[in-house]
């Protein structure tokens, strides 16, 4: 079997994204955010994401069929030239001006093969060897350009490494789409009992100031913690031991761990500033990450607070033009709703039984990226052959 190896820019042609101000999202055409692209191979089929784009930005910005999207910028070169394919065209979208696009010159190189190959050991480490020779994680256009593609002559080789690998990914966006319904549910039931306030019995409650009689309204500050998470250098991740959670969610494992619990997380560095995300139990948390740690004198249940973060829009707090953050200062004096005791306690008995089903769901798929992840380097390097009918 025939290997070949070339520049991207005998491949691909590489081009930036779109970038507008807070008030221009959640509404509009659709839209491929940063972290569509960090957290997938494939962008998503549906786009989520709204932002109010002119026919000029559609135009300069679309997203089509083949487009290979990576991040160029992140505070840590472990979370640099992350990558997501389209496999089909996106109608009116655009994509984030913290990715770059790199758009097909050729038909070489089949789209699920290339979906693969940009998140290989070998491709990532390019990546990772370009960023060491600069002060601040980055990839510019010359880097780009300089990256190396490697890919079986034959396309049906290609296709046939994407569809095993494909199988893994079909498996966990199943799993996926189970989880977003659980999840819907609870925020369903989230706003009904604390946005609607139709909660049980609600109808044989007084209204005080607004508010059921017996909630009240606290500042961060005064509910609990809000601290930074630890340095930890890229490096130090391991392949096994206590799960590693970054700015977007687990990064890897490490030998040791800071919490016994799930805590909340609110990203704080880079384009997905602002975002929450649950650590899992016994999970150490780096600096990317702001944690909500509960005291003494907090009031909420976890599983109300971790609700009522999710359904928070803190990315509206961002700070920071050239590289967006979220300080502890930005959000400290903001105020939460606190229910009374018994309330909560109801809320989380019913979100325990769908929480605990998300996380079977979130395990299997563990499982199944982790056996994806050690296919991969082998499939692209050509030890594991694979064979096809010409």
């Amino acid at each position: 079997m025939e290997w070949v190896e070339k520049k991207s820019s005998e491949l691909y042609v590489s081009s930036s994204g779109l970038s507008k101000s807070s008030d221009q999202f959640g509404y509009g055409y659709p839209f491929l955010s940063y972290k569509d692209v960090f957290n997938n191979y494939y962008a998503p089929d549906k786009l989520s994401t709204l932002v109010n784009s002119t026919e000029k930005d559609r135009m300069k910005c679309s997203v089509k069929q083949g487009d290979v999207f990576l991040t160029r910028t992140s505070e840590t070169t472990d979370e640099l030239g992350m990558s997501c394919v389209a496999l089909h065209d996106y109608v009116n979208a655009t994509f984030n001006g913290f990715t770059k696009r790199l758009r097909p010159l050729t038909d070489e190189i089949e789209p699920k093969y290339a979906a693969y190959y940009f998140r290989s050991p070998y491709f990532r480490s390019q990546c990772i060897s370009l960023a060491s020779l600069i002060t601040r994680a980055s990839l510019n256009d010359g880097m780009i350009r300089r990256l190396k593609i490697r890919y079986p002559l034959n396309r049906k080789v290609q296709e046939k490494i994407g569809e095993i690998l494909y199988t893994y990914d079909t498996l966990i966006e199943n799993n996926t789409k189970r989880i977003r319904l659980l999840e819907k549910m609870a925020e369903n039931l989230y706003k009904e009992w604390f946005v609607r306030f139709r909660f049980p019995g609600h109808e044989n409650v007084e209204m005080e100031n607004g508010l059921p009689k017996g909630w009240k309204v606290k500042k961060y500050e005064d509910e609990f913690n809000v601290k930074y998470g630890k340095g930890l250098p890229t490096d130090k991740l391991t392949k096994d031991g206590f799960p590693v959670f970054g700015s977007n969610g687990q990064i890897g494992y490490y030998t040791s761990y800071m919490y016994e619990t799930p805590q909340i997380l609110i990203s704080c560095r880079g384009a997905s500033s602002g975002v929450v995300n649950i650590s899992l139990p016994k999970s150490f948390i780096t600096n990317n990450s702001l944690i909500c740690e509960m005291t003494n004198e907090t009031e909420s249940v976890f599983e109300y607070l971790k609700y009522c973060f999710l359904n928070t829009n803190l990315v509206q707090y961002q700070t920071g033009s050239a590289q967006p953050q979220i300080t502890i200062n930005n959000i400290v004096k903001l105020k939460l709703l606190i229910p009374s005791t018994d309330v909560q306690i109801k809320f989380a008995d019913k979100v325990r039984t769908l929480d605990k089903e998300v996380g079977n769901l979130q395990h299997q798929n563990s499982l199944l990226a982790r056996q994806r992840d050690l296919l991969l380097p082998r499939l692209m390097s050509g030890k594991l052959e694979v064979k096809v009918k010409e």
